[in-house]
């Protein structure tokens, strides 16, 4: 397995490894490191689903691809990846894990999980799968880079042919050359109604003096993506003459391929005198539409920010709710605990009332021994006192 060929499609991606057990991060993660350009690593899956979303708040995009253990403290792989997919469903994951649970692997493939990797990973399978998935988001990126470029330069498009379309003669046509719309000025200029122009090809207000060979070039021109630029003399459908400025060119779709013409024609007989002011207001509209459209780009942004706000905020609600749970379970166990000691205390209490009772009922004892002794120890005290009177009395 080559790895260079691996890093053609991964050099560029940002990936986030999830994993509790630190001698499989040292040893992934090297190998990681090789291949995407950042690799991020959390130590358990409460981590690494606030690293999936700070990385989102700080870059305004996902990552790549995220690698994950399914069984990890505080959240486990199963629900680290059901909440990313609710972000974000089109993220690419890959499961690595030591279980082999066919409920669990059912699970993560019903949830929209691409790859599961079965611990210990045999090199090669490894490299594959980085392969595919590299080879699989590397073209989806560019596809989405290409997409918003195109979506880009046809709303700018769009929003420049609706200021010049007051002042221009505008049609477009498909690709074999059949007129699929025309402006208010291309009608009142070539006195054609929209209804007869609509279906046909240009050359209904193609005029006689015109070479055949210039109408060649336009189409050899806009069919090979170029845009043709010259000027034109065309017939009225009440065979009055007019000449035009003509910019003909082809518009792309997503796939880069031509899908429809279009051709922005300036007036510059008499009538171009008379639509100067036309021209006037066309930058005066000009200025206006960009500042509207500033206006509407902060508007998208403010509301871009705000559902970050929303998507963060779900985030902390998230782990507010873990912390809560284990916050009840602590709680629970700091009152059984309290119990217990209230259970022992109690017990201490009864004992140490049965102590004081033994102790006092050995005093009590002593003590009346002792005053038999006393009693006894005076008898024979009086005694020898008596005999030794009578001693003396002799």
């Amino acid at each position: 397995m080559n790895i260079k060929d691996i890093k053609e499609y991964t050099k560029e991606l940002n990936i986030l490894y999830v994993e509790d057990d630190l001698e499989t991060i040292e040893h992934v993660s090297s190998i990681l490191t090789s291949l995407f350009l950042t690799v991020n690593i959390a130590n358990d899956g409460k981590l690494g689903l606030e690293a999936y979303n700070n990385y989102y708040n700080n870059n305004d995009k996902y990552y790549d691809v995220v690698l994950t253990d399914v069984d990890m403290p505080y959240v486990n792989g199963i629900e680290l990846c059901k909440y990313i997919l609710i972000s974000n469903p089109s993220q690419h994951i890959i499961v690595i894990s030591a279980y082999n649970d066919k409920e669990k692997l059912q699970e993560l493939l019903s949830l929209g999980v691409n790859d599961f990797l079965h611990k210990p990973v045999k090199s090669e399978i490894f490299f594959k799968t980085f392969e595919k998935c590299g080879k699989i988001v590397s073209k989806k990126n560019k596809i989405s880079e290409k997409l918003y470029f195109v979506q880009e330069t046809n709303q700018n498009l769009a929003t420049l042919l609706d200021i010049v379309n007051q002042v221009a003669i505008i049609s477009k046509s498909d690709l074999e050359g059949n007129i699929t719309f025309v402006n208010d000025l291309f009608c009142e200029t070539s006195k054609y109604t929209e209804e007869e122009l609509i279906g046909k090809k240009h050359n209904i207000i193609k005029h006689t003096d015109m070479p055949s060979e210039i109408y060649k070039h336009i189409w050899e021109d806009i069919t090979e993506g170029k845009v043709w630029r010259g000027k034109l003399k065309n017939k009225a459908k009440d065979g009055e003459s007019y000449y035009a400025n003509a910019n003909i060119f082809p518009i792309f779709d997503h796939q880069e391929n031509v899908s429809q013409y279009i051709a922005i024609l300036f007036l510059s007989t008499e009538e171009e005198l008379r639509n100067r002011e036309f021209k006037k207001k066309v930058i005066s509209q000009y200025q206006e539409s960009k500042r509207s459209d500033f206006k509407s780009r902060k508007m998208i942004d403010d509301l871009q920010a705000k559902l970050k706000n929303i998507k963060h905020y779900e985030t902390i609600a998230f782990s507010l709710q873990l912390e809560k749970d284990e916050h009840i379970k602590s709680k629970k166990q700091l009152k059984i605990t309290v119990q217990n000691y209230i259970q022992l205390e109690k017990k201490y209490r009864n004992y140490k009332n049965e102590v004081k009772v033994k102790i006092d009922s050995i005093i009590d004892r002593n003590k009346e021994e002792n005053f038999a002794k006393d009693e006894t120890f005076i008898d024979i005290v009086g005694e020898e006192e008596n005999n030794c009177d009578v001693d003396s009395k002799q």
